[in-house]
């Protein structure tokens, strides 16, 4: 009871700070890391210059992040969310968008759909993200152009002067910039490819990882989550795949549940309201789920309108929701911690069976998953040197824990890192540090810390610790629980 009245307060609190500057709390989401900061709202390109001249910055969207690679301590944070940096244009000519700092994806799709009945290639589902600020952690749907970044086509940027730097898809750095994880900042204009809006077969299953290949056969888009407490050499898994469709077509409603489907719907909507609250609890009904070996599957046409990239019949944004039976399952994403990374492909089912294995021997430990381990595919590669599928076919793991249990989630990650060398970070989720060096190549972060060093000479721009560490750039800015305690001396 205590700790939901201090959360209620802290969420007020923070609501209250919104629009203005001075000392303010920068916190990731979920709440797991957090500074007091001096912040700053810039009103405009000019404003945003002359602030860069005081000190020591950094840059922050809207603090999706789970991993605090947004929490820098010690140093003025420029809100750019909140800020006046909300330009639109799109361009019917090269059919692409030109998108402000301060615009977030909600807005931006917003406004090509009822403006230009366009859409972007791919996002992720939290809409209130900055457009910028997802870009720039790596941000990804599922399906191809997965990751946000690889739509880029133009950015510009201000150095540590002030100055405005424009970089286009084929110039040298573009490729190390387009997606950078706060090493360039403020980005503060990009330009976008759009698409069509259309719309899709949409169908969500609920089956056996066995089933997996044939039920995704001929999609073109594939997200799938596992039941992490289900038979750990066949789990049960909900399955979500998109495929092309006869625009002729128009928008179906969800099919209402009957038979073995009728009862999977109900035993799932209440497996979700107990997951949250009793953890103790999730092995225990999830093994029942699995005894019951429910099987259903639901067959959709999404209205090309749809704002959300989970993809509904209804148009509009459902931010917690996927299609019908799997809609529960992404409800962690606002309740619990989330940790993700990126293996090989191929080799995404042994990954998920793997840690399985490894979260279930932890029980003894008071330790549980929460609700399901998912799993996006991004079945082609795209540009930026460090998106998650720059080399080759991806998939994003995500693993989800209560807020208190996150450090159990790096160890599943460090684990998992062993055994697969391949495995790359989500910037805004991963825990991220040295291990990931090799994955990403260190002749390329090396080549990012000198494009860093050419436009920012001055020393300004300050990033994450955990970015630091990755960078091998040396020691991390202290907090002021290290100031004051003398660590720093």
């Amino acid at each position: 009871m205590i700790g939901s009245i201090r959360r209620e307060m802290t969420r007020r609190a923070d609501a209250r700070a919104v629009g203005a500057e001075g000392k303010r709390w920068v916190r990731s989401f979920i709440h797991v890391f957090r500074t007091l900061t001096e912040a700053r709202i810039p009103k405009d390109e000019t404003s945003l210059g002359k602030l860069i001249a005081e000190g020591k910055y950094c840059c922050v969207g809207q603090s999706h992040s789970y991993n605090g690679v947004q929490v820098i301590p010690g140093v003025t944070a420029m809100l750019m969310r909140e800020g006046g940096l909300n330009a639109m244009s799109y361009d019917p000519v090269s059919q692409t968008v030109r998108v402000g700092a301060s615009v977030s994806i909600r807005d931006l799709k917003t406004y090509l759909r009822d403006e230009h009945y366009r859409g972007l290639l791919n996002s992720g589902n939290y809409m209130e993200q900055s457009v910028i600020g997802a870009l720039a952690t790596g941000t990804h749907g599922f399906g191809p152009r997965a990751v946000m970044a690889d739509s880029i086509v133009e950015l510009t940027f201000l150095d540590g002067a002030g100055n405005r730097v424009t970089l286009s898809r084929g110039d040298p750095e573009f490729a190390h910039v387009a997606l950078s994880f706060g090493t360039i900042a403020p980005i503060v204009e990009l330009v976008l490819e759009t698409k069509p809006l259309e719309p899709y077969i949409s169908v969500s299953s609920m089956s056996r990882m066995s089933k997996l290949a044939e039920l995704k056969q001929g999609a073109m888009a594939v997200n799938w989550a596992v039941m992490p407490y289900t038979d750990p050499n066949d789990p049960v898994i909900m399955l979500h795949v998109l495929s092309q469709c006869d625009k002729s077509q128009g928008p179906g409603a969800h099919p209402k549940a009957s038979g073995s489907g009728k009862m999977a719907a109900w035993v799932l909507k209440h497996y979700y309201r107990l997951d949250r609250f009793l953890p103790r609890l999730r092995r225990a009904m999830q093994r029942f789920i699995d005894w019951l070996d429910l099987k259903q599957s639901e067959r959709v046409i999404t209205d090309p309108g749809d704002l959300d990239y989970l993809y509904d019949p209804k148009p509009g944004l459902k931010e917690s929701r996927a299609p019908s039976i799997t809609r529960g399952l992404f409800s962690t994403t606002f309740t619990g911690y989330n940790l993700a990374f990126f293996v090989p492909l191929e080799k995404a089912p042994a990954v998920v069976k793997f840690i399985m294995r490894e979260a279930d021997d932890l029980r003894d430990l008071g330790f549980y998953l929460k609700g399901i381990i998912s799993v996006r595919e991004l079945p082609d590669t795209a540009h930026p040197h460090f998106a998650a599928n720059a080399h080759q076919p991806m998939a994003a793991i995500d693993l989800f824990a209560d807020p208190r249990d996150y450090a159990w989630l790096e160890r599943l990650q460090r684990l998992v890192m062993q055994y697969e060398p391949d495995t790359r970070p989500h910037f805004g989720k991963s825990a991220l540090g040295p291990q990931f060096r090799d994955a990403l190549g260190p002749d390329k972060l090396d080549a990012l810390v000198r494009i860093h060093e050419k436009h920012y000479p001055q020393g300004n721009l300050m990033f994450s610790e955990r970015v630091r560490a990755l960078l091998d750039v040396g020691r991390p800015l202290p907090g002021e629980h290290a100031a004051d305690s003398g660590l720093t001396s």
